[in-house]
């Protein structure tokens, strides 16, 4: 494998790609506001942003999934990283992870044996249960890694898939993690 060029930081390096940042972030109004809006003057596009509260009171952790470069990128970590309500910063981009997402469909009951192997085998992809199966529509629960929601909702759309809400990702390290400090280095 041929040796990454570093680029430094704020300059693009011209290859978009998924990121997962991890933020631990005090619980306030105003700091998703400000979070979301220092991404935005980065003109990264925000794939997904989930917040939730933590097992610490007054503190949230923030899953950001978004598209740019990695440039950019360690721009927005070292922004990040000063901004007061954000305690902790974790790219998750190249460390192994858990990353799962919610989505809920609505779809038409599979009209024979044949389409619903093929539902049920999309259902398997995901993580998926079948949640009602009252009324004209079936309604389904997908919780897996974004890539397969992903393959399971192209599967489904052939079979009537009629409304999709999808919850965004949530990821932890499955390993040890370090976090960032605004300068680049790793805290202890």
């Amino acid at each position: 494998m041929a040796a990454r060029q570093t680029v430094p930081a704020g300059e693009a390096d011209a290859v978009h790609r998924r990121h997962v940042v991890s933020a631990l972030v005090v619980d306030r109004p105003g700091t998703l506001n400000r979070v979301s809006g220092l991404l935005r003057a980065r003109s990264f596009n925000i794939e997904s942003l989930t917040v939730g509260s933590t097992h610490e009171p007054g503190r949230s952790r923030m899953t950001i999934a978004i598209r740019g470069d990695d440039g950019h990128l360690r721009q927005v970590l070292a922004q990040l990283e000063r901004l007061i309500e954000v305690l902790e910063v974790t790219d998750l981009t190249q460390r192994e992870r858990i990353e799962l997402e919610l989505a809920l469909v609505e779809l038409e009951p599979p009209k024979d044996p044949a389409e619903q192997a093929t539902v049920s085998a999309a259902l398997g992809w995901a993580g998926g249960e079948v949640i009602s199966t009252d009324g004209p529509a079936w309604r389904v629960r997908l919780i897996a890694p974004p890539e397969a929601i992903d393959r399971a909702l192209e599967a489904l759309r052939g079979h009537g898939l009629r409304t999709l809400v999808r919850a965004g990702a949530v990821a932890m390290a499955a390993g040890t993690i370090t976090p960032i400090t605004e300068n680049g280095a790793t805290r202890a």
